[in-house]
């Protein structure tokens, strides 16, 4: 019986720790996603006035501070309030400040010498969208005397400070998009080029415009939505009320969210290139979720609606600026021969088509909601077209034959449309699906809002905010003083009861449907601990 030695069989290299690396990017990217949701403040929406004190045309012997309490947080550094004395003079040169602490209240202290008469008082600060809302009202002291007048609050922005700020947030944004297009090119598309210098020169450059812009756009937000001069600009409390504001805040949360995003792409850039199609595959969509994270924050730091953005908007938004990128940051890299080779033209061809596939989708998403299709859409739309010529150009070419004149002028066009779509994102974020419809303007009843009305009862005061919306009225009542604990509210609006909601302490909400026009009644019936029943009543007319 002879023996047959058998030969060795090679062993097939595998790659190894692919299961250690898929964890450690989806880490990474939930790393990104995580500090973006954590840190984000969630919009307040536009506030309304509830309450004053001293009330208005309340008489008072001679009050330390006014006072103002809104339905909802507000920035105290980025209000203004102006009171003028009865000789028609200002009195108040202060920002305001929070009292106690209060998110809600805003208050600014009476001068040392106060004289007997009228004082008038006008406030405004910034809603939502970064409009003016404001209102006035006055009060007396020890007996009234007629005002010479309402003071003047200025709500003009600088040019020189909407230039920085509007300048700041579209460099950013453009930086944004590239700096994420860059990256998505050398983990999937072409992984050789990240050994060349070019490459590495407009990576760091673009996460330094971001870096900046996003800086500056933080600094200059306070002085663009208090409406303050440029020499007035370095206030430093204008900056914490920037850090109040749910832009601000959003602008921080970039910020936080580019840390953990800034240590994948170092690490990107140290690992060696990618050698495998499933490992370009998996360090590209490694790059798309981490990119998608720091993409999103253009959608948190412009002005929305509470409660927006909804995930189809969100995902619609992300869409645009990332297939957006792809194309920009391809495009720029094909500029250098280190990039221009026969697969990395392939691949980027093919991605071509999928870019213009997603930037058809999301710039006509607005029109499945009825909105408008305006110049955002419009632009994401040209740039499709322009990437499917240039892929169709591609795939007809021989490899070989140089393709500088259309990857030039390619280039040329995605840059041009890339600057355009990001200053419109910072002029007319409207267009966005995250906007739900055009930013417009605030309801007039908000943007100028009525002194609420002080009415006494037996036991104690409230007051009365009606704001008229479309078809309806929204009623906000606060009941002052200590028995608010203890005490029930309901309402009615001629014979229709106004069903309401109890907001907090001492403090109800409730809607009804606006009735015809004409001069109506509003009840209110209060129920205090001891279960007796008082009643004021607040005529009403129903435009």
């Amino acid at each position: 019986m002879t023996a047959v030695e058998e030969r060795p069989r090679a062993a097939v290299p595998r790659p190894r720790g692919g299961a250690g690396r898929f964890v450690a990017l989806v880490l990474l990217v939930a790393a990104c996603w995580g500090t973006l949701l954590a840190v984000t403040p969630s919009a307040t929406g536009d506030p309304v006035l509830l309450t004053t004190s001293p009330g208005s045309t309340e008489v008072v012997k001679s009050p330390d501070a006014v006072v103002l309490t809104f339905d909802r947080p507000v920035p105290a550094a980025l209000a203004t309030v102006r009171i003028l004395d009865p000789d028609g003079s200002q009195v108040v040169f202060t920002r305001p400040s929070h009292p106690d602490g209060r998110p809600d209240t805003i208050s600014v202290p009476m001068p040392a010498e106060r004289h007997e008469g009228t004082y008038a008082v006008a406030w405004t600060l910034p809603s939502s969208r970064l409009e003016p809302v404001s209102g006035s009202f006055t009060f007396d002291v020890s007996y009234p005397i007629r005002p010479d007048g309402v003071p003047d609050i200025e709500t003009a922005r600088d040019p020189v400070v909407a230039a920085v700020h509007l300048t700041a947030r579209t460099l950013a944004v453009a930086a944004m998009v590239l700096l994420a297009g860059l990256a998505f090119f050398v983990a999937a598309i072409g992984p050789a080029a990240a050994r060349a210098g070019a490459t590495r020169w407009w990576i760091k450059t673009t996460w330094w415009l971001l870096t900046g812009g996003t800086l500056v756009a933080l600094l200059s937000s306070g002085p663009y939505a208090a409406w303050v001069p440029w020499r007035d600009a370095f206030d430093p409390r204008l900056l914490a009320g920037a850090f109040e504001s749910d832009a601000g805040g959003a602008l921080l949360a970039r910020l936080a969210t580019l840390v953990p995003a800034t240590i994948g792409l170092v690490l990107l850039l140290k690992s060696p290139p990618a050698a495998t199609a499933g490992d370009r595959r998996l360090r590209g969509a490694a790059v798309v979720g981490c990119a998608s994270a720091v993409l999103a924050t253009w959608t948190f730091a412009d002005p929305r609606p509470p409660g927006a953005p909804a995930p189809w908007a969100l995902a619609v938004d992300v869409g645009l600026l990332a297939a957006l990128a792809v194309a920009a940051g391809g495009l720029v890299l094909l500029r250098f021969p280190v990039a221009r080779h026969r697969q990395t033209l392939s691949r980027f061809a093919r991605t071509a088509v999928g870019c213009a596939v997603l930037l058809a989708v999301a710039g006509t998403a607005p029109a499945w909601t009825g909105q408008r299709l305006g110049w955002l859409p419009g632009g994401a739309l040209a740039l499709a077209v322009v990437l499917g010529v240039f892929a169709w150009l591609v795939s007809r070419r021989p490899v070989k034959e140089r393709l500088d004149r259309q990857v030039a002028g390619v280039a040329a066009a995605a840059a041009l449309i890339t600057v355009a779509t990001a200053t419109l994102i910072a002029l007319d974020p409207g267009q966005s699906a995250h906007a739900q419809g055009p930013v417009g303007q605030a309801p007039a009843a908000i943007r100028q809002q009525a002194a609420p009305a002080r009415l006494a009862y037996d036991t104690g005061a409230l007051d009365l905010v009606v704001i008229p919306a479309a078809g309806r009225l929204d009623v906000r009542v606060s009941v002052l003083g200590p028995p608010s604990a203890d005490t029930t509210v309901t309402a009615a609006l001629g014979p229709t009861p106004v069903p309401l909601d109890r907001a907090g302490s001492g403090y109800w909400t409730g809607r009804a449907s606006a009735l015809g026009p004409g001069r109506w009644e509003l009840a209110l019936t209060l129920r205090a601990g001891d279960g007796r029943p008082h009643t004021v009543r607040q005529p009403i007319d129903v435009r």
